[in-house]
């Protein structure tokens, strides 16, 4: 990590910067640091609301506790920044570089992170209420307990991602792919999960309380206490195949939609 002396230094390259190192709280509200080099920089505590920060070089910097509401990040490498109760509300961080960073308690309400690439970033207690996530990578990442209602994470890739505990309430999973991730005891009601790749993912205990599934991808998907889901709702699935299901909806599944327990055709 640079000094804050260093990252002073390196942030008047590329606009003015008023106040001295030791400083608590730097203004920097409003600055322009496009495709600016600052990898490692202390910019903890930094006041970065609406700066242009897009495509710059972040990776490995300290922004704890920032304030960077509505700044734009769009295209930026920030390979693992730490982000931790920072405030990121309405920021732009689409296409972002954001690959095993740290938010843990961090504000992203309202912000847009369609396309970046989360891949085993650590958003564990983060608000993303609301958040723009299309297209979004978030392969092995950790969003546990997690606030994510009503966010849009249509067409993300969530695989392998630990989603214990969120709250996905009204989320959008149009067509994401959940293959191999832990759902337990998540809250999907009222979520849309059509066309939804969901092989092999852990979705015990999980509230299902109105959730779309017409052609989710349920083999092999754990389902074992699941609230509030209903054999109408299964019925519009892709398949069940190797789901475990508990012994009453099992009943009814192979009654009624016997076919849906079977191997699907070219698997």
């Amino acid at each position: 990590m640079l000094s804050k002396e260093e990252t002073l230094q390196r942030l008047r390259k590329y606009d003015t910067v008023q106040g001295e190192a030791g400083s608590e709280r730097w203004n920097l509200s409003g600055r322009n640091f496009t495709k600016a080099d600052l990898s490692e920089a202390d910019l903890k505590g930094a006041d970065l609301s609406g700066a242009d920060l897009s495509y710059a070089q972040l990776v490995g910097a300290y922004l704890n506790g920032s304030g960077m509401m509505k700044a734009n990040l769009s295209g930026a490498n920030m390979v693992g920044a730490v982000f931790v109760m920072a405030n990121l509300e309405g920021a732009d961080m689409s296409r972002a570089n954001l690959s095993n960073a740290e938010f843990g308690g961090a504000n992203l309400s309202g912000a847009n992170l369609d396309g970046a690439n989360l891949s085993g970033a650590y958003l564990i207690e983060t608000n993303l209420k609301g958040c723009s996530l299309k297209g979004a990578d978030f392969f092995k990442a950790e969003l546990g307990a997690s606030n994510l209602k009503g966010a849009d994470l249509s067409n993300a890739d969530l695989k392998e991602s630990g989603l214990s505990g969120a709250d996905l309430t009204g989320a959008d999973l149009r067509g994401a792919r959940l293959v191999g991730a832990d759902l337990f005891g998540v809250r999907l009601t009222g979520a849309d999960l059509s066309g939804a790749d969901c092989r092999g993912a852990n979705l015990s205990e999980a509230n299902l309380n109105g959730a779309k599934l017409k052609g989710a991808d349920l083999r092999e998907v754990n389902l074992k206490g699941a609230l509030k889901l209903t054999v109408g709702q299964l019925a519009e699935v892709k398949t069940l195949y190797g789901a475990k299901l508990g012994p009453r909806r099992m009943k009814q599944i192979e009654k009624e939609y016997p076919h849906l327990l079977a191997r699907p055709l070219g698997d």
